[in-house]
């Protein structure tokens, strides 16, 4: 029973980990824009499909094609923000849900167009490799992941705090208005906002390639479990988006070697409609909450 609860523990951190890799983004772009990115689901999967291709064409490690994901994914968002989304991002937030939506549908369906329904996967010495010891296993590539997150969450607070680039986005996410009268380009700040958020996306779906399928239709539900990451650490407050992952990662892998894989998979949705009744700021009360 020990090892069964600490074989859990491990997979629900490591899984939290996997969680917050991809999370970030999507916490970043709200917190600055206001925008819960319906298409954030479409980034993973180039990023994945980005990693696949490398690996197929040229025998490049997944975790090595992480800075090619991240560069082509910035300039998809750069470019996306700047010349699309910039349009309505005065406007109520219903037409940015509806404009993020209408990317989520355009994006994958080219994908599917391009690649077809093929589930397709890469596969790696270290592919189902495991560290086992005093009976426990920990997956070499989740636990790199997990690390990858770790990285992607520190980087991103350094750059933050201590860019001048940062340090305007910081104050164009506290006061608009006052960033502006201090001379900071709202919309270019924006789309670069935009880049990066898509760009540690698009490095998380990468370092998620070595053990996930890959396919077009794969973003849906990763935009569904980003959200409840997001919520359950605050929207907007991007450090939550790794005690969020990490709690819902703990829940579900509980929960699953408890009691079943069905009511793992529900735990995503109880977990946030009860924090959208009871705590909309997340749990350490930092998110934003309109």
């Amino acid at each position: 029973m020990e090892t069964a609860f600490l074989q859990a523990l491990i997979n629900g951190i490591l899984l939290g980990g996997v969680y917050a890799a991809y999370s970030a983004g999507f916490s970043l772009i709200f917190g600055v824009m206001g925008v819960v990115n319906l298409a954030h689901g479409e980034l993973i999967m180039l990023g994945a499909f980005t990693s696949y291709w490398m690996f197929v064409s040229f025998q490049i490690d997944p975790y090595f094609s992480l800075p090619f994901a991240a560069v082509l994914l910035f300039a998809l968002g750069y470019l996306l923000q700047k010349y699309i989304l910039n349009r309505v991002i005065e406007q109520p937030h219903i037409m940015s849900y509806i404009l993020t939506f209408g990317i989520h549908l355009m994006v994958s369906n080219i994908a599917l167009k391009l690649w077809t329904h093929d589930f397709r996967s890469i596969t790696t010495s270290y592919s189902g490799a495991n560290a086992a010891f005093w009976g426990l296993n920990v997956p070499y590539a989740r636990f790199i992941t997990f690390v990858i997150a770790l990285l992607v969450i520190a980087g991103l607070w350094l750059f933050l705090s201590r860019t001048e680039t940062g340090r305007a986005i910081r104050a164009t996410s506290l006061d608009k208005e006052m960033a502006r009268l201090m001379g900071v380009n709202i919309r270019e700040i924006y789309a670069v906002t935009f880049g990066v958020g898509a760009a540690i996306t698009g490095l998380a779906g990468a370092s998620l390639s070595p053990f996930v399928i890959i396919f077009p239709e794969m973003g849906l539900n990763y935009t569904i479990i980003a959200f409840c990451v997001v919520v359950l650490g605050g929207m907007g407050y991007v450090p939550g988006a790794l005690w969020g992952g990490l709690i819902l990662g703990l829940l579900q892998s509980l929960a699953a070697t408890y009691l079943s894989a069905g009511i793992s998979v529900a735990m995503t949705f109880l977990v946030l409609f009860f924090m959208l009744v009871f705590r909309p700021a997340g749990i350490v009360g930092k998110g934003q909450v309109a």
